[in-house]
């Protein structure tokens, strides 16, 4: 039950601000107890896409959606970066270099990930940008994208090395995975106290 209904918030099946169908009828909808329902309901309360709401019922709570900061130099590659970012739900924020990138993070606090060619357009400049981004904003989670993985072998073995590589070319199910694994899994905040109910 929980998981299906996470997914039906995540998706849109229910509109923000909407009122979720009582105790009974979710728990005769999916064949379980009551009790279940209650614990189901409070966990999804906890990760913040619903609020109870004492003698009104539970209601789905307005997501910001996770911004991802796409630095890539390529046009044609970056459009399709944030192609897959958009479809898959989430706002995307677009680089052409580095300098570009590294001002966009130090203005953008709703950036959850940055997705990273490794040559921009040489190695040396990837690697560089990795670096800073690991080092000013260690909590913020990048993925690097790579032909080879030769380019980022002198942070083997280094704090800055990215955890996620990501190999040309890059298929939409690979981003919805770093998606998952990053941003799904760890649902960010709801909108500002006000927007709900």
């Amino acid at each position: 039950m929980y998981t299906a209904l996470r997914d039906a918030i995540l998706r849109g099946d229910y509109a923000p601000g909407s009122r979720l169908p009582g105790y009974v009828e979710l728990a005769g909808q999916f064949g379980v107890a009551g009790v279940t329902v209650r614990q189901v309901l409070a966990r999804l309360e906890q990760e913040g896409l619903l609020t109870r709401q004492q003698g009104r019922g539970t209601f789905v709570r307005a997501q910001v959606a996770p911004t991802v900061l796409i630095v890539v130099d390529d046009p044609e590659m970056r459009a399709l970066l944030h192609t897959y970012t958009t479809r898959a739900g989430h706002r995307g924020v677009e680089a052409t270099c580095p300098a570009e990138a590294l001002e966009l993070l130090a203005r953008d606090r709703s950036i959850a990930l940055v997705l990273s060619d490794v040559r921009l357009p040489a190695t040396s400049d990837g690697v560089s940008f990795i670096r800073t981004v690991k080092r000013r904003w260690p909590e913020v989670p990048l993925a690097a994208i790579t032909a080879s993985p030769d380019d980022l072998a002198e942070l083997h073995g280094r704090p800055e090395c990215p955890v996620l590589i990501l190999t040309k070319a890059v298929w939409e199910h690979q981003v919805r995975d770093v998606f998952h694994w990053v941003l799904e899994s760890h649902p960010q905040p709801p909108a500002p106290a006000g927007t709900e109910p």
